[in-house]
Order: C-alpha cells, then structure tokens, then sequence
C-alpha cells in the first residue's frame, strides 16, 4: 500500500505540474519539472515522498515501521506528508465515516498550512527519528502562511463497501466514478495484495501493481563520476549486482523505472471491499463541478450509495481542525483490511437464533 500511495501522489503531481493530457513516451520525457517530481519518489530519506518517508510518518498513525498499511491510513499518511511539499501547494482532505463535507473541504483548500504545521501534525508521535523530524522541517520551511482563493485539492475518501467482499450493488457506481474529471483512481487490492485502480472495463477493473519489479533508481552525491544526479542499479541474468548505470544520457532522462507498458485487469468480485477513492480538484470551480457529479451520477448509481455529502459538518461532530486530526479525531476503529497478513474475519456481530414471538407463547398460556 506504500507503493501504491506514491502511484497516486505521482499521478496527482504530474497533473499539478505537467497536466493531465500527459501521455508517457519510452525516450521522450517531458519538458518543465518532470524530473524534479520523480526526484521526490528515490528510495532515499531524503527524497519528500520516498517509501521511508512514508512508513516514518505511518507511526504518527500508529503502524509500526514496516507495519502493513491500510487505505485509510495511507490516505492519512498522504495528507501529512502533502503539508511538507511547499512547492506543489497541494491540500488533501480525507473524508471521515463515509461522509464527504462540503465546508471542511473549502476549509482546508483557502487555508495555507500554519507555520507550527508540523509540531500540530507530529505532537502525538513521540517515536519519530529526530533526523526525520528535521528533514521534514527544513522541507516546509518556505511553507509559512500563503493567502489564496483555492490550494489545488486532493480529496480522499476511504470506503468499506462490504463485510468480507465487495457489494456487487456498488459497481455501477464504480464505473462512473472512473469516467469523472476528477478522478485519479482507488487505492485498494485484492486479499494480501495492494494495487493501484486507474480505469475500468465492464466489469474487469485495470490497475497498476507496485509487486511488478523493476531497477532501482539511486542518486548520488557528490560523485564526480556520474555527471548527473542519477545512477540506476540493474539486474543482469536475474542476479542482482553492484553495478551503476547512469540513467540519463545524451538526449535526456532514462525514466522507464518510473514506467510500465502493460495494464493489468481483474474481476470487480476478486476485489478487497476496503479502498480509498480519490479526487483532484484544481480550481474551486473543478471542485463545484464533482459536486455536481456526485449529486447526478454517483450517488443515485447505487442503493446505498458509495458516501454522502453534506454541506456543513453534522452537529454531533467535533469542530473541524484543518492539518491536525488529532484534536478533532472521532474515535473510530480503522478498517480491518482482508490484505493484512493477521486479518481476522469480523467475529463481533452476534446472530441471533430465530425463536417463537414470547407475546404469541402469553396469548397460548391465557388461553390454556
């Protein structure tokens, strides 16, 4: 799930930076800042939105390093992390019990992160690695307060649409959620197997799978060997070795790592019934405009529908605290993911054995 959560931050990234028309072509990269957003996904501390970043700030959620994610605690994760990443100026929201609100959203998309961002992000994790805690400082740091109409916006909404499987009564409304503007897929899977879901076909959804190995991509510093800041490990003959290649050449950036040129396809049932849908809205009216949607063609696309939407939050809800989640948590227990390798089918509901109506055993002891 890991993996899967930097596919969704790397399609989110290349819209906000390179735009949505963006069409991968093997030797051709893209002109602009295409290379300074794959820097931000290297297997290196450093590097904003590398996999140790990711399960460095799944501990502030209470997952170990290490520890397997689930899609609402990747959606979390993401929401952390995208307060350090000044330079994108996303906001993400996570849509809490299945109920999106309107006013949290615009809350979050005209508010820039407070300068104490991080100390509110990080009060309750007293685990983190100090040198963590400073790399993601000296990453926020030209994060002070900005004024804007509208922050682009990433909007997830983690969903549990069944017990041990999938309701098959929500796949209509699956596959109009992929036909949105605003969709930038599912993070979700199959039973121990996280998968990233980017379209759909009848009833077979396509998906990405970060299991697919390809080479490594590292980068060196201050080597004056490699004349550019990449160097790619491969494999030869299936063996892994120490060898460095450079991955940039001549006529430019060796991206395929980054890359795959196959889809893969599987059947709406084989799915896991926990997923996060995500959204991204670049302007508020983009944000209006899912709304809309929402309100025509995904809701009344199935009985229940995937979540609601409310314009203000419901009174039996705490106060709406962009950036920390921690004083306004509800207290709610996180999806049990049939992913996890210690998954336990839910054994808390109690089924009740059918028994005679004790009003017809009173009428039978009176007329007796």
């Amino acid at each position: 799930m890991l993996r899967c959560a930097q596919m969704l931050l790397g399609e989110v990234l290349l819209r906000r930076h390179i735009g949505r028309d963006y069409v991968w072509s093997e030797g051709k990269p893209p002109s602009g800042d295409y290379e300074k957003i794959l820097r931000m996904f290297l297997d290196e501390k450093t590097a904003l939105f590398s996999i140790h970043q990711i399960a460095q700030m799944g501990v502030s959620e209470g997952k170990s390093v290490g520890e397997w994610f689930g899609p609402n605690t990747a959606a979390q994760v993401i929401k952390k992390l995208a307060v350090f990443d000044s330079w994108s100026g996303i906001a993400v929201h996570v849509a809490l019990d299945n109920i999106l609100v309107s006013s949290d959203v615009h809350t979050i998309a005209t508010l820039a992160p407070p300068k104490d961002a991080i100390k509110l992000i990080m009060e309750d994790n007293r685990n983190v690695d100090e040198s963590y805690l400073t790399l993601v400082n000296e990453s926020a740091a030209a994060a002070e307060e900005q004024t804007c109409e509208w922050r682009p916006l990433l909007l997830l909404v983690p969903l549990r649409l069944g017990l041990t499987s999938i309701n098959r009564c929500y796949l209509p409304a699956i596959e109009n959620f992929f036909k949105l503007d605003s969709c930038v897929g599912i993070i979700g899977g199959r039973p121990n197997h996280a998968l990233y879901f980017i379209g759909i076909a009848g009833d077979r959804l396509i998906y990405l799978d970060p299991h697919y190995c390809r080479p490594s991509v590292l980068e060196k510093y201050g080597n004056s060997r490699f004349e550019d800041g990449f160097s790619m490990v491969v494999e030869k003959e299936d063996v892994p070795t120490s060898v460095t290649l450079r991955a940039f050449n001549d006529e430019g950036l060796d991206d395929t790592s980054f890359h795959c040129k196959m889809l893969l396809h599987m059947g709406y049932d084989q799915i896991d019934p926990s997923m996060a849908l995500a959204f991204f809205c670049e302007t508020a009216d983009a944000f209006k405009k899912l709304s809309a949607d929402l309100q025509q063609k995904i809701f009344p696309a199935s009985q229940p529908p995937l979540f609601e939407q409310l314009e203000t939050r419901p009174k039996y809800w705490p106060p709406f605290e962009p950036y920390t989640g921690v004083k306004a948590k509800i207290e709610m227990k996180e999806f049990d993911d049939m992913c996890a390798p210690n998954y336990v089918i839910d054994d808390g509901f109690e089924i009740l054995e059918e028994t005679e109506d004790p009003l017809t055993d009173l009428a039978d002891e009176f007329e007796s």
